[in-house]
C-alpha cells in the first residue's frame, strides 16, 4: 500500500520552527539529555537528510516545490538548504522516542513542549502575514515497512506491552505534527488521512530505533 503525504505551508513556517527547535535543543543540553540529542542530529542529518534528499528527491518519492528565488539561491542551494531545516525539523520526533525510550524522563513535560510548540509555530505562521510565499512538499509512504519492523520486534520476543506502546510513541509523535498542521489548514485531508498518516509514517522507522537502544545504549543511559 502506497499514499501520498502533502504539506502546503508559508516560507515564514521555517522561521517560527527554526526558534522552537534552537529552544527544544538548549532544553536537551540543559537537562542533559545526551542520547537524544545525538539522536536529533542522527536522525535529522544522517538519517533523514540522507534519505529525504539524496535518495528520495532524486527518486521522485519525495518532491518539493519552493518559491521563485527562494533564499536567493541558486535552485540546487536553495533546495540543499530547505532539506537541511526539513531534516532539522524532523529530528525533533527523533529525539522525542528516545526521550520516551528512557525510564528516568518527564515524558508528559516533554510532550507537552513538542505538542503546544508545533501547534503554535502552525498558528504563527498562518496568522502572521511575515512571508506566506507557498512551500509544498509530497511524499509517497510504504507502510510494507512498519510491517517488517514490528514483525521483526514480535520474532525477538518482546513483550506485546512493550510493542504496544512503542507503537503508541510512533503515533503520538506524528500525530501531534499532523494534527498541529491539520487544524491549520497546512495539511489538507481528513480525519482518515490524519489517523493515516500518524498511525505509519513514523511508526515505519520506531522499532528499529528502538532496537538500537535496547541493544546499544540503554546500558549507557540507565
Amino acid at each position: 500500500m502506497v499514499y501520498n503525504v502533502i504539506r502546503t505551508f508559508g516560507t515564514d513556517y521555517i522561521y517560527f520552527d527554526l526558534i522552537f527547535i534552537a529552544l527544544f535543543l538548549f532544553l536537551l543540553i540543559k537537562f542533559k539529555k545526551k542520547i537524544p540529542l545525538i539522536a536529533f542530529f542522527v536522525g535529522g542529518f544522517l538519517i533523514n537528510f540522507f534519505v529525504d534528499w539524496g535518495i528520495w528527491l532524486h527518486t521522485g518519492i519525495r518532491e518539493a516545490s519552493l518559491p521563485q528565488n527562494f533564499l536567493g539561491m541558486p535552485e540546487f542551494w536553495s533546495t540543499l538548504v530547505f532539506f537541511l531545516w526539513f531534516s532539522l525539523s524532523y529530528g525533533v520526533e527523533y529525539a522525542y522516542i528516545f526521550l520516551m525510550f528512557q525510564k528516568k524522563s518527564n515524558k508528559i513535560g516533554w510532550t507537552a513542549l513538542v505538542f503546544g510548540g508545533w501547534i503554535l509555530i502552525a498558528l504563527l505562521s498562518q496568522l502572521l502575514p511575515i512571508n506566506d510565499a507557498s512551500i509544498i512538499t509530497l511524499r509517497l509512504v510504504e507502510v510494507g515497512i512498519l510491517i517488517i519492523g514490528y514483525s521483526l520486534l514480535f520474532i525477538l520476543r518482546y513483550d506485546w506491552r512493550k510493542i504496544a506502546y512503542l507503537f503508541f510513541i510512533g503515533f503520538l509523535i506524528h500525530f501531534m505534527m499532523e494534527f498541529s498542521l491539520f487544524i491549520t489548514g497546512i495539511r489538507p485531508g481528513s480525519l482518515l488521512i490524519l489517523a493515516e498518516n500518524s498511525l505509519i509514517e513514523f511508526n515505519m522507522g520506531v522499532p528499529f530505533f528502538y532496537l538500537i537502544y535496547d541493544k546499544l545504549l540503554r546500558k549507557k543511559v540507565e
